[in-house]
């Protein structure tokens, strides 16, 4: 099977899902993909799994579809629908019938904009799209909107190969904080609720925010907070270890797949219900809490928590990780292989 992707910025987790599916003895890869974004500065990848990568800086179609041509693929693998001249180049392929699956990551929250997409799917997607794999529910509602009955959940996966024989220190009374600090992610709404938790209790949690952004400012100087720079994927699960419960109060998170990782560690987690990644991750009351952005709800989790006897904490890190480890790398592979699969005639 030789599978050519055209891919947005490269992260650790998706390079890691790439070189499971590389892996498998009948497929070959070619990986085009776009710069790194600098929100996410990650080190360089190791790419040698791949018959080819290329650095798409000047998004010039000519370029790729030479790339393409010479590899001859079975199947087409595309970020979303966002960059036109892969867009242009999978249409091309569509035509000669080779299959095209895509993926997105949004939710479905009825906005104009999406209304827009389903109107006008049946002559922009329907044309260059087989199919989407996305990351669960709440993306298989807008999917299905679009016009795909039956797109494949899955798309997202944590590295699982750099959380083997983690676990979380319980007895470290820290909640910890892993993103971006920007105002989607409630920075300043999780830095007022913990102000109001050390007031409401005796002996109180630390909260360590690791992460970069413009609002990094605001958590500054507070009492019992501590902030860490970006941590690099093979550095993170030791961070989240040094902690006994995640904390991701977002606004608005399509999926979260921070959330995996910290339950991969084992941790107690709160979150927001709008994060995606909540379905398959957290059950209320057996590893951690549901929340809400305002400050007196993400308090009153941080107090729940606080009040849990220890047992009970090792009881809801246990499950966070039998949570987590259903999902990893190595099913991620032979799912996606799969569904590439059944699209090959």
């Amino acid at each position: 099977m030789k599978i050519i992707v055209l891919w947005a910025s490269l992260s650790d987790y998706m390079v890691a899902s790439f070189r499971e599916l590389a892996n498998k003895k009948e497929v070959e890869l070619v990986l085009i993909y776009q710069p790194a974004k600098s929100e996410a500065p990650f080190n360089p990848f190791d790419l040698s799994f791949c018959v080819n990568s290329y650095e798409d800086k000047d998004k010039n179609f000519n370029t790729i579809a030479s790339i393409a041509k010479d590899f001859d693929p079975d199947i087409i693998f595309m970020a979303s629908w966002n960059f036109k001249h892969y867009m242009k180049l999978s249409k091309q392929y569509r035509k000669s019938n080779i299959p095209v699956i895509s993926c997105f990551d949004n939710q479905w929250s009825s906005s104009l904009r999406q209304h827009i997409a389903k109107i006008i799917a049946p002559y922009f997607l329907k044309p260059v799209i087989n199919n989407f794999i996305i990351p669960g529910d709440r993306q298989a509602q807008f999917a299905k909107r679009l016009g795909y009955l039956e797109p494949h959940q899955g798309f997202y996966c944590a590295n699982t190969t750099n959380f083997q024989d983690q676990k979380p220190n319980l007895q470290a009374r820290r909640f910890v904080f892993v993103g971006r600090f920007i105002a989607q992610k409630s920075i300043k709404e999780l830095v007022e609720a913990y102000k109001m938790y050390r007031q409401s209790v005796s002996n109180p949690w630390s909260l360590m925010m690791v992460g970069a952004g413009p609002l990094k400012y605001l958590c500054k100087d507070i009492d019992g907070i501590e902030v860490e720079n970006f941590s690099q994927p093979r550095d993170l699960p030791s961070k989240l270890a040094e902690s006994s419960c995640f904390i991701l109060p977002s606004k608005h998170e399509n999926w979260g797949l921070v959330i995996h990782e910290a339950a991969l560690v084992g941790l107690p987690l709160i979150c927001t219900s709008a994060c995606g990644a909540t379905t398959w991750f957290l059950r209320e009351g057996q590893n951690g809490y549901l929340t809400s952005t305002k400050q007196d709800s993400i308090k009153n989790a941080m107090i729940k928590i606080h009040e849990l006897p220890l047992e009970k904490l090792n009881q809801m890190s246990v499950f966070s990780n039998k949570l987590g480890s259903l999902w990893t790398i190595d099913k991620w592979a032979n799912n996606a292989y799969n569904s590439f699969k059944s699209y090959i005639k």
